[in-house]
C-alpha cells in the first residue's frame, strides 16, 4: 500500500514538473517573439537614422532573447535531472 502511494505521489510530482516545463517553454517562446519584434523595430529605427534608439532597442531585444533561451535550457536540464533521479 505504501509503495502504491509513493508511486502515485511520484506520478503527480512528474505531472507537475511537466506542466511547469511547458509553461516555462511557452514563456520563453513568447519572450523570444517579443524580443524579435524589438530587434526588428531597432532595424527600422536604424533605417530612419535614429541610431541611438536603434542600438537601445536592438540591444534590449538581443538580451531578452539570450535570457529566455537560457531559461528554457536550464528548465529542460533541471527536468531531465529530476526524471533521472526519479528512475533510480
Amino acid at each position: 500500500m505504501q509503495n502504491r502511494n509513493h508511486q502515485n505521489l511520484k506520478a503527480e510530482f512528474m505531472q507537475e514538473l511537466l506542466r511547469q516545463a511547458k509553461l516555462t517553454f511557452n514563456l520563453a517562446l513568447s519572450v523570444t517573439a517579443a524580443s524579435a519584434m524589438m530587434t526588428l523595430g531597432g532595424v527600422g529605427l536604424l533605417y530612419f537614422n535614429k541610431v541611438s534608439e536603434a542600438r537601445l532597442t536592438a540591444g534590449g531585444g538581443a538580451l531578452a532573447t539570450i535570457t529566455s533561451v537560457q531559461l528554457a535550457k536550464q528548465t529542460k536540464e533541471d527536468l531531465l535531472e529530476i526524471i533521472e533521479k526519479a528512475e533510480e
